[in-house]
């Protein structure tokens, strides 16, 4: 328990590489306030779990975490996947062309004195080849190219050295999340227990999490669909007692975490999760940019319908944990890569704290009064407002933090960064790392004034 009695948590949201390296500067400021060495918990997707996984193995060491996964971030793990592509392709077109020459020849033995013929049919065998080798291909695509276990290999070498869940810390203890299809439900990974509620006997889960793979974990959280193969949960990876027993529902099927919940902060505001804490700090790398520009073919739309549902629900999470009255609700600082390093953040908690979204300890940490908060809302908002904006101010250090605003060619490139896993340059992981390093120390200080009066 950290602040009386409270627990504190971190939501590390999907986006590939980019997330990876915009959670670099989230644990970077949180390191800086002192808060991160009390955080209890830390709830991640797809490519923030590649960032909380790599955190917690290093975690004794924060300036080498650092170090070390920043150059980690300089090496992309999808070229194996394009080579096996390229290989495949090359072995499907060698075949063709077997095949053509097969059939030419064939021709040639019945229809001797017909040139055009033993060509007509030479060309007609490679193409018929061509189009069946790539229909089982496409058909079977989960054997013939599983580029999940390339990744999982590639994970292991770059970040995690074939590490187990039972190698992860007691505390903070790690959420990695993925999408279970089987079940249409989120599938964790911890370091004492995986699985969900389906899959458990007499409240104890099937799976032992000891010895299973962090790679093979982080994987699942970031198995994006039409990219990668579903991750499944090999047998041997039962308890010994339910080996032997057919699960019910069927065998897990994971895909990315995000599916469900790309924010990662699910885990840590459901009343009845074990995850659940009462501070909550979500680093959010979506950039928001679903456009119809994209859907130039089949592959893009179905990757764009994805990426506006799961931008849908983000907003309706996002929603509900900040613009909604706080009665009843976890204590919430947001820190979107789609917000901008501004004095706007201030009067948006001017905003919060007039409509009744703001928690009564959050801005008497700020010394607001009663009496200010009713003028807030009442015929006085005006000079109420400019009082409030004033104190807070004051309270959360403005003048130095407004000296550290990131430069807006800082913020554009953040910004331009897609989402993958291929490699970043050190302009790009470190525009990224000053977007949310900034965000966060500014959203920690209007939001949770607490977890940093200690030290101060």
């Amino acid at each position: 328990m950290s602040i009386l009695g409270k627990k504190i948590g971190i939501a590390l949201s999907g986006g590939g590489y980019r997330a990876a390296a915009y959670h670099i500067g989230t644990l970077r400021a949180l390191h800086r306030l002192g808060v991160l060495d009390k955080v209890d918990v830390i709830s991640s997707v797809s490519g923030g779990s590649i960032t909380s996984a790599y955190y917690a193995l290093n975690k004794d060491n924060y300036e080498e975490f650092e170090k070390g996964f920043i150059s980690s971030l300089s090496k992309g793990v999808l070229w194996s996947s394009f080579l096996y592509l390229g290989i495949a392709g090359i072995v499907m077109l060698a075949l063709s062309v077997g095949m053509g020459h097969l059939a030419g020849f064939v021709s040639a033995v019945f229809f001797p004195h017909h040139p055009i013929v033993s060509g007509i049919c030479a060309a007609l065998g490679g193409v018929i080849m061509l189009f069946l080798l790539l229909i089982l291909f496409l058909k079977y695509s989960f054997v013939t190219l599983p580029t999940s276990k390339f990744i999982s290999r590639l994970y292991d070498k770059v970040f995690f050295k074939e590490k187990t869940l039972g190698d992860l810390p007691d505390r903070p203890s790690l959420c990695i999340n993925s999408t279970n299809i089987a079940t249409q439900l989120p599938f964790y990974f911890s370091k004492s227990a995986m699985g969900e509620y389906a899959y458990r006997v007499e409240k104890k889960s099937i799976f032992n999490a000891t010895d299973f793979p962090i790679s093979s974990a982080v994987m699942a959280s970031s198995c994006v669909p039409y990219g990668f193969t579903p991750i499944t949960i090999d047998r041997k990876y039962l308890v010994e007692e339910y080996e032997n027993c057919p699960t019910k529902p069927e065998a897990p099927k994971l895909i990315d975490g995000g599916v469900y919940d790309n924010q990662g902060a699910h885990k840590l505001s459901h009343d009845k999760s074990r995850f659940h804490t009462d501070y909550i700090i979500v680093s959010d790398a979506g950039n928001s940019s679903v456009s119809a520009a994209r859907t130039t073919n089949f592959f893009n739309l179905a990757m764009t319908t994805i990426s506006l549902m799961m931008d849908r629900v983000k907003k309706m999470q996002r929603a509900d944990n900040l613009y909604e009255t706080y009665v009843g609700k976890e204590h919430f600082a947001y820190v979107p890569l789609e917000w901008e390093c501004s004095e706007r953040l201030i009067h948006g908690f001017a905003k919060n704290l007039k409509e009744g979204n703001i928690h009564p300890d959050v801005w008497q940490a700020h010394a607001i009064t009663e009496e200010e908060v009713s003028r807030l809302k009442g015929a006085d908002e005006q000079s109420a407002t400019k009082a409030i904006i004033e104190k807070v101010k004051k309270a959360i250090k403005w003048s130095e933090l407004e000296k550290k605003i990131p430069r807006q060619e800082t913020e554009n490139i953040a910004r331009s960064v897609g989402t993958s896993l291929t490699s970043l340059s050190l302009q790009e992981i470190e525009s990224l790392a000053a977007h949310s390093a900034w965000l966060t120390e500014m959203q920690v200080r209007l939001y949770l004034p607490m977890l940093v009066a200690e030290r101060e």
